[in-house]
């Protein structure tokens, strides 16, 4: 019997999870720093719950035509890394903390997004 990776819904984290990895492809250091901590999934996840805590970061339901989704709205001036740490932390809820990367010839960090999370280069440096 073949067993199938379950991957994770990534069209459903947009627009979130496409804001972490611009950020991330330019060095961001507020959300390199999460990565940083890895393999320690424990104190990454505190960074990331620090992150959203300190942006003030609140949940809210979304209509988008069709279907609903969750949006993390921030009390403070800091919208696009309220938005990218909720793009990482949704990330790492459905597909844990192996799909947060750090690139095998650059050290960048980056978002596996393949189904079987084999990526291993960030974009610039894949062949």
């Amino acid at each position: 019997m073949r067993k199938h990776a379950v991957v994770p819904p990534f069209r459903a984290l947009e627009p979130e999870l496409g804001v972490t990895e611009r950020l991330l492809r330019q060095g961001n250091p507020t959300l390199t720093a999460v990565a940083k901590l890895l393999p320690d999934e424990q104190a990454a996840a505190r960074r990331l719950n620090g992150i959203l805590a300190e942006a003030g970061a609140r949940p809210r339901l979304v209509g988008t035509g069709s279907a609903w989704r969750i949006v993390y709205v921030g009390t403070n001036r800091e919208g696009e890394i309220v938005e990218a740490a909720a793009g990482m932390a949704e990330l790492v809820a459905v597909g844990g903390w192996r799909r947060v990367k750090h690139c095998e010839a650059c050290g960048q960090v980056f978002c596996d997004r393949t189904s079987g999370c084999t990526r291993r280069w960030c974009v610039d440096h894949r062949r």
